[in-house]
């Protein structure tokens, strides 16, 4: 498709939006679609990422030009090998409310929002230093806040007021903000930057990268590209290894994510820390089909090698509270949270086809009665299916569906907390699964449902986006807190009249223009029913998105 139809395209879609992130960017779905077409002969499960290029293609795609010469050294001797990062400039606005996801470190507020990133990578033998940094500025505009109370943290030291920047749940909250305080502000983060060391495929690390795991494409049960990387130490797989039993990848990470300033008033939880083991196995008779699964730990961080180490060996215990005991008494007060689940992913080259899948617990169960009465406590899972098909003059395009269920599950009413928490919060875990502010998972908040599509066609001139989504904000509220939530409305309402949904449709374009410059822009067109469970209480926004890339021979992608 010629460059002049795509702006035509673009034109004549004024209303629709799609988003996408530049931190990491539309390669790793690009090369997930190369595979399944059978394009290139990758052996990668993608259920561990950041996704790294091993192979050759076997025949030619649409964006080969792009990644021509990208791993040449711009500086090479024998001892050192160093390359630049390709510049990238992020520029968004929201009109009504903040809205972004998988963008990592970038907060994208009400009003306008950027971010920069570049950097360098130098290797001397089996050592290598990434430093690849974040920095940007939003405008942060202000916004009717959620009208509920703000609640009580509670820390180490007893009940504390929370931020009025916090998000409000009823009973208690984790650290998911709102708004990033009264004013617009710069910031900056180390990015995807980390120290390591790398021999036969694998490495250990100290880095502050961002981690996938698990299948979906729109959005992670547990680690995701959502929110700034957190500082961690990686021990795991730069690529699959392969044995007479199959391919392995792997990886264990020890981790501090941090509190960010607009929860407890004088950062008094400060951090939390984070033990992970992520395993995905595929057959040695067949690349196409994987499973895997990933045990994450979350705990006050340790102030000792002994606390460090108790802390590890929780990830190898069973999941029963009952083995876990003080003189013979369940450790439920334990200051800590696991969160578990089971993964695969398959793939058909001949058809263009994939299914994948991932089914998630946050919590223990007692014992193997309780898990034989309630197996689906607190459950989650992720639905999704691809389909890719080769067109003319060097096309590709690219179907994806898929379906997010994070909903708490009314379970919770018959245990012990009574409260129907959501798919990110626990009630011995305060932070949640977030790291400075932002959820990890998904960029939607705890407690949500979400049905997507996407459709993407790449063209060597660039390629065209289009993307419909469906999401239900957090419906277990509405089963325990339905009181709280009438006494807001100004008159009485059903449960199903103040239902919190959000339809959003969107388009993206992406141009590969002269002298190397790329340019994606987007449109995302959000309806809001019922925002914060106010009935009639209905918000639009636009998100309009601007990515510049400068493409330099040499330089890393």
């Amino acid at each position: 498709m010629k460059t002049y139809y795509l702006f035509i395209v673009l034109a004549v879609l004024p209303i629709f939006g799609y988003s996408q992130s530049i931190l990491p960017s539309v390669d790793e779905y690009y090369f997930r679609s190369l595979q399944i077409s059978g394009i290139t002969n990758s052996v990668q499960s993608f259920q561990l990422r950041p996704y790294v290029v091993h192979e050759k293609s076997s025949g030619s795609h649409p964006w080969e030009l792009v990644y021509e010469n990208k791993e040449e050294p711009l500086f090479s001797d024998f001892r050192v090998n160093i390359q630049l990062y390709e510049p990238v400039l992020f520029q968004s606005y929201n009109t009504t409310l903040p809205r972004g996801n998988q963008d990592g470190a970038i907060w994208q507020g009400k009003g306008y929002n950027n971010a920069f990133s570049t950097g360098i990578k130098a290797s001397v033998g089996l050592l290598h230093v990434r430093f690849r940094p974040v920095f940007g500025f939003t405008q942060n505009l202000s916004y009717e806040l959620s009208p509920f109370l703000i609640p009580d943290i509670r820390t180490g030291n007893g009940r504390v007021p929370g931020n009025e920047f916090m998000y409000r749940d009823f009973r208690g909250s984790i650290d998911y903000v709102q708004r990033f305080g009264d004013s617009s502000y710069s910031w900056f983060d180390l990015g995807d930057s980390s120290i390591e060391m790398q021999y036969s495929g694998i490495r250990l690390a100290l880095s502050n990268s961002h981690i996938w795991s698990g299948p979906g494409n729109h959005t992670s049960l547990q680690f995701g590209y959502s929110a700034p990387g957190f500082r961690h130490l990686y021990l795991g797989t730069t690529k699959p290894l392969q044995t007479a039993a199959g391919n392995i990848e792997f990886a264990y990470i020890f981790g501090k994510t941090k509190e960010s300033e607009f929860f407890t008033p004088d950062r008094e939880i400060e951090s939390q820390s984070v033990n992970s083991l992520v395993f995905v196995y595929t057959p040695w008779f067949t690349n196409r089909f994987s499973i895997g699964a990933v045990r994450t730990y979350f705990h006050t961080y340790p102030e000792s090698f002994s606390e460090y180490r108790t802390q590890v060996k929780k990830l190898f215990e069973t999941g029963l509270r009952e083995s876990l005991t003080d003189n013979g008494e369940p450790r439920g007060h334990d200051p800590d949270n696991q969160i578990a689940s089971v993964f695969f992913r398959y793939f058909i080259p001949e058809h263009g086809f994939e299914i994948y899948a991932e089914y998630g617990r946050n919590d223990h169960n007692s014992d193997w009665r309780d898990f034989r009465g309630q197996p689906n406590h607190h459950r989650a899972y992720t639905l999704g299916l691809m389909k890719t098909a080769s067109l003319s003059k060097n096309r590709l395009l690219s179907v994806n569906v898929e379906i997010n269920q994070l909903e708490a599950m009314r379970t919770a009413l018959t245990r012990g907390n009574q409260h129907l928490g959501g798919w990110y919060t626990h009630g011995n875990q305060v932070l949640g699964f977030t790291n400075d502010g932002q959820i990890m998972g998904s960029g939607y908040g705890p407690g949500v449902n979400m049905q997507s599509a996407r459709v993407d066609l790449f063209d060597p001139g660039g390629g065209l986006s289009l993307k419909m989504a469906r999401i239900t904000y957090h419906n277990s509220r509405l089963d325990q807190y339905f009181d709280i939530i009438q006494a807001a409305n100004s008159k009485k309402v059903e449960r199903w009249e103040v239902r919190n949904v959000e339809f959003m449709i969107g388009a993206g374009l992406t141009l590969f223009l002269k002298r190397g410059v790329e340019v994606s822009m987007n449109i995302d067109q959000s309806i809001i029913l019922n925002q914060d469970y106010i009935k009639g209480n209905d918000l639009t926004n636009t998100r309009f998105q601007l990515v510049m890339r400068k493409q330099l021979s040499g330089w890393r992608r």
